[in-house]
């Protein structure tokens, strides 16, 4: 596992350079990925995944960009949009102690509206894609989509290893991509591992864009962290291309949206010595400000 060892005593240039260089590090594993796909002329169906919060949506977004550049038509569709309303699934959870809501499991995912609107997709029919609203819990009506022939399709989420979407998607001319976060970082004489690392980009951005506080998102990596394990981490080798989305920059870059967020865990919650051993792992850390990234950078997912 390559480590990066970031200095804590950077000036401004050196940790715009730091930013810089790690954006565009991402950006040249896609694009050498969206290269190879390309030359494939009878591949339609694109399937982006990964854990949660390694960098799918940025991901999609620069093979969008490089394929489009190329002449080629991508239509994004987000797998999270197939969520199962949140009261059918929070009923299901309780009609069955066995079940919590997680949306990470596989049984989350509407499938068969899944495998419905893909094969309407690849016939070339106007399709009308449904939307997720996490904050309402509701799934919803979205945009309609009218492919035309020789269109990709690129779906993106953390279920595309989950056998029933593999055999969804894997039907027609297919080429995978997974993305993770695979190198540490070393800053402040403390080692952040990648799974760690997805942890502090899962706490700031269900804070900031999906209402969720700390102490929820800490409830819920115990689950999620199992269903990768049981459902994404054992197949991850089976994807056709691997990018790594450690950004070398981002613990100073989480730190001061962390110090806000992490003190929110109360002692009672379950959850609190381990806010506060994160809270405290972090301090001898660098704050890099957000100012530095640029309007494309991954980071704009998270903070």
């Amino acid at each position: 596992m390559k480590q990066y060892q970031i200095s804590n005593l950077l000036s401004t240039d050196q940790m715009h350079r730091l930013v810089m260089d790690g954006d565009r590090f991402l950006a040249d594993q896609m694009r050498a990925t969206s290269r190879n796909i390309a030359k494939a002329s009878d591949q339609r169906l694109i399937g982006l995944t990964g854990p949660t919060c390694s960098g799918k949506t940025t991901a999609a977004r620069l093979f969008t960009d490089y394929m489009e550049s190329h002449g080629h038509c991508v239509h994004v569709i987000s797998v999270d949009d197939f969520y199962f309303d949140k009261d059918y699934l929070k009923k299901r959870a309780d009609d069955d102690p066995n079940i919590e809501i997680d949306y990470d499991s596989e049984d989350t995912i509407d499938a068969d509206l899944l495998a419905e609107k893909t094969e309407s997709l690849l016939a070339c029919k106007p399709t009308r894609l449904p939307r997720f609203d996490f904050r309402s819990g509701l799934r919803v009506d979205g945009v309609t989509v009218t492919p035309q022939a020789g269109d990709i399709f690129l779906f993106e989420g953390i279920q595309i290893l989950y056998p029933r979407v593999r055999e969804i998607l894997s039907g027609t001319a297919y080429h995978s991509i997974y993305i993770s976060p695979v190198s540490s970082i070393e800053v402040g004489g403390e080692v952040f591992l990648p799974n760690e690392i997805r942890l502090m980009r899962r706490l700031v951005r269900d804070f900031r864009y999906r209402a969720s506080d700390p102490a929820f998102t800490f409830y819920l990596w115990q689950s999620v962290r199992e269903n990768e394990e049981k459902s994404i981490f054992p197949y991850a080798d089976t994807c056709h291309e691997k990018i790594d989305s450690t950004m070398p920059y981002e613990i100073g870059m989480l730190k001061p949206y962390l110090n806000a967020i992490l003190p929110q865990v109360m002692p009672q919650d379950r959850s609190y010595e381990s806010a506060q051993a994160l809270l405290q792992k972090i301090q001898s850390v660098q704050t890099i400000p957000s100012s530095l990234i640029a309007d494309q950078s991954l980071y704009k997912e998270f903070i």
